[in-house]
């Protein structure tokens, strides 16, 4: 029970220390999606300074890793590997939608726009929020499977 438990908190551990560590990647690629879905409608202007990143994405990362161990602790090598290749295709393709969806939102908004540029602050746009959403679509398959392996475990105590 209690290497269970150690085993836990060194995965969500580690999911926090990839999303500290890819914090800055993630911000600038979600700028890069901003600018790139809406053909350079949105501009940045301003300084990007920010000295500590947001921990809603750290948190939500070491959930993510966390559910994702406990959802695959009993399966093969193989099947942990396509079960994370899954994780990051879901988790691309919702990081690209939420950005190209609130970008486009951002520029539909703009009433003062020139010639439909928009110009944002840096710290205008919610980093932790889309990674965070992200995330949450990238797990739901590992959440589907413990809510099965609970249901069959507890048909099984019933028996």
């Amino acid at each position: 029970m209690i290497k269970r438990i150690i085993i836990g908190i060194l995965f969500f551990a580690s999911g926090i220390g990839i999303g500290i560590f890819s914090d800055s990647f993630f911000r600038q690629l979600i700028q890069d999606l901003f600018q790139w879905t809406t053909n350079n409608g949105i501009q940045f202007g301003g300084k990007d300074f920010y000295l500590f990143g947001n921990p809603i994405s750290f948190i939500s990362f070491g959930l993510t890793s966390l559910l994702f161990y406990h959802s695959n602790k009993t399966n093969k090598f193989s099947k942990i590997l396509w079960n994370g290749i899954i994780l990051i295709i879901i988790f691309g393709i919702g990081l690209i939608s939420i950005s190209a969806l609130n970008a486009h939102f951002k520029i539909i908004e703009c009433t003062a726009c020139d010639n439909g540029i928009r110009r944002l602050g840096y710290n205008e746009i919610y980093y932790g929020l889309i990674i965070a959403l992200s995330l949450l679509f990238s797990i739901i398959p590992s959440l589907i499977k413990i809510i099965k392996n609970l249901k069959k475990a507890n048909v099984q105590q019933r028996v």
